[in-house]
């Protein structure tokens, strides 16, 4: 009940959108099971980790969003798969979902310790889906995504990134040449100490959110949505998979004019 309370909650109180947005989630499961499927949360992130700490900030801001925060640390860079750094931040919003009352959140991205390696790893097609299945099924609204310049790979990491973006999105987009321009965004004193605030650092924060969804409580909570999928043949037309997947068929080749 709690949970579709909150879903409610981040679809502004509309059942309709509610609904829509749930019969997504259950069908991307089905269709992207390599974003939504086969969890195995104790051990699949722990190489992830020393790549990038990636964690919800202890404390809400003055409108009640909440601010997920990823923070590359520029160590062991050809072992990065974009892919898993998404299924983490799922495994981020699941949480929230089951145990926040927050309105939703922000993301931001410390790119300062963005190398070469990293760069080669990023694909424009894996961050659109991955912003979809978080912004569009998982339904938490996402007020801006920010992103921390001081990497000389930071050009290329925001071509990319824009080249992912939805309309909708890009125009939340923030590019910050210091991490001192967060804070008109975000209270200082809510940011790890890295980055000037009074919070513990992105390593201990890092830990002590994995150490929450790790347990056996938000392991069975996974488990459980991964169960919920749809039986596409009661589906009466390809208009959602259309619309939101691509288009329908098989094909090895295809020329679009």
């Amino acid at each position: 009940r709690d949970f579709l309370e909150r879903y409610l909650i981040y679809c502004k109180g509309s059942i309709e959108r509610a609904k829509q947005r749930f019969d997504k989630l259950c069908t991307y499961t089905n269709q992207m099971p390599e974003f939504l499927r086969n969890w195995d949360i104790k051990n699949e992130f722990l190489p992830l980790f020393n790549i990038c700490h990636t964690y919800i900030l202890p404390k809400p801001g003055p409108d009640n969003y909440r601010v997920i925060l990823a923070k590359v640390t520029g160590v062991d860079d050809d072992k990065f798969e974009l892919i898993e750094f998404y299924r983490y931040l799922i495994v981020l919003g699941a949480y929230m979902m089951h145990n926040d009352y927050c309105h939703g959140y922000e993301l931001v991205g410390d790119c300062r310790g963005v190398t070469l390696g990293l760069v080669k790893k990023l694909n424009p097609v894996i961050i659109h889906k991955g912003l979809t299945l978080i912004s569009e099924a998982l339904g938490q609204r996402m007020k801006k995504i920010h992103l921390i310049s001081g990497s000389k790979f930071f050009d290329t990491v925001v071509v990319v990134f824009k080249q992912a973006l939805s309309a909708k999105l890009a125009q939340r987009l923030v590019i910050h040449d210091s991490y001192e321009s967060l804070y008109d965004h975000i209270p200082r004193e809510h940011l790890p100490k890295e980055l000037g605030g009074n919070e513990k650092s992105s390593q201990e924060l890092n830990d002590l959110n994995f150490k929450e969804i790790s347990s056996d409580k938000h392991i069975a909570v996974m488990k459980k949505m991964e169960a919920a999928t749809t039986d596409e043949a009661c589906r009466q037309s390809a208009k959602f998979n259309e619309e939101y997947s691509g288009t329908p068929g098989s094909f090895k080749t295809l020329c679009v004019d």
